[in-house]
């Protein structure tokens, strides 16, 4: 996924015509998902699209969880990636932008889609799961100004190996992305903060 590429998007006013929020917001509370769907359009990523607040680009960013063993899979990217703002992060999303011409006609919506894309670009699972599209994460400031997260949840009871763009990958206990989060050394994704605690509660209720 380069510049050039037509993307998806969404325009800002439509998408929060209730009103915007910071940080995590669980599906359950706010349905972000028709809207997206119904007001998608498609413009050419350009450097000036990724500094326009007018349009908010839909992200999707999945976990990886075990049900069984109620690991959590944590990545961190490779630095051979284009995303250079990312390297040596921890993460516990997969995703990126929605890229029009990887979608294909009558295969579900486009972000069910492009997060099971994403899953088969950057992971080797031997049968991927459907994630369930759980929250969504907004900040209006930085550079996530016009990236909006729509967070899936992946449930897989087989092994998840890291693919070209991750450096390393693995499953971890609740506890042991507890003790990476906490400790001060760590080097973090905004949304995998963000999203952390609805995932832990998650995991918890299996």
């Amino acid at each position: 996924m380069g510049m050039g590429d037509e993307i998806l998007v969404v325009k800002r006013h439509i998408l929060f015509k209730d009103g915007d929020f910071e940080g995590f917001v669980s599906a359950g509370i706010k349905d972000y998902l028709a809207v997206i769907l119904n007001n998608a359009e498609f413009q050419v990523r350009t450097k000036e699209l990724e500094n326009d607040r007018f349009w908010q680009q839909p992200i999707p960013y999945v976990w990886l969880v075990n049900p069984q063993t109620k690991k959590i899979f944590l990545y961190k990217r490779s630095t051979t990636g284009n995303e250079g703002r990312l390297h040596d992060k921890f993460s516990g999303g997969v995703g990126g932008h929605i890229d029009k011409k990887e979608l294909v006609e009558d295969a579900g919506d486009p972000l069910t889609q492009a997060m099971m894309r994403e899953l088969q670009e950057e992971t080797i699972i031997a049968q991927y799961p459907v994630p369930k599209i759980v929250g969504y994460i907004n900040y209006n400031s930085g550079v996530e100004d016009v990236h909006f997260g729509v967070v899936g949840i992946g449930e897989t009871a087989l092994e998840v190996k890291p693919a070209e763009d991750m450096a390393h990958g693995q499953f971890y206990s609740i506890e042991e992305v507890e003790n990476i989060l906490s400790d001060p050394n760590s080097n973090v994704e905004p949304w995998t903060r963000a999203s952390w605690s609805f995932v832990k509660s998650y995991l918890n209720k299996l």
